[in-house]
């Protein structure tokens, strides 16, 4: 997490999205946490933790695809491929959450 401290704004967009991410996180072991300790009463948590999941992986790939990163160069083209690599991880996590709802509730 880093300050930009030279301009009347210190919070830059890559803060928000560390601060974001470090939420979703602790939110998604928080969670995960609760359902695995009784998973028959809380089977419902189990789509929201897949939820959380794309979401944490969609704030980690958004700062790599738009170049908020900072790299410049060839690491720009692996950062990119990166972005794109978690935003397909977060895709399957939507399935996931998608399929594990829909036999919760059926």
């Amino acid at each position: 997490m880093y300050l930009n401290r030279t301009k009347k704004n210190p919070y830059t967009k890559q803060t928000v999205f560390d601060i974001l991410s470090a939420a979703a996180g602790l939110a998604v072991i928080v969670v995960g946490g609760f359902s695995f300790l009784d998973p028959d009463r809380n089977a419902w948590l189990f789509p929201v933790v897949f939820l959380l999941a794309a979401v944490f992986q969609t704030l980690l790939a958004i700062p790599r695809v738009s170049g908020g990163y900072g790299n410049f160069g060839r690491k720009n083209g692996r950062q990119k491929a990166a972005g794109i690599a978690l935003f397909i991880a977060a895709g399957l996590f939507v399935i996931l959450a998608a399929v594990s709802a829909v036999c919760l509730w059926r």
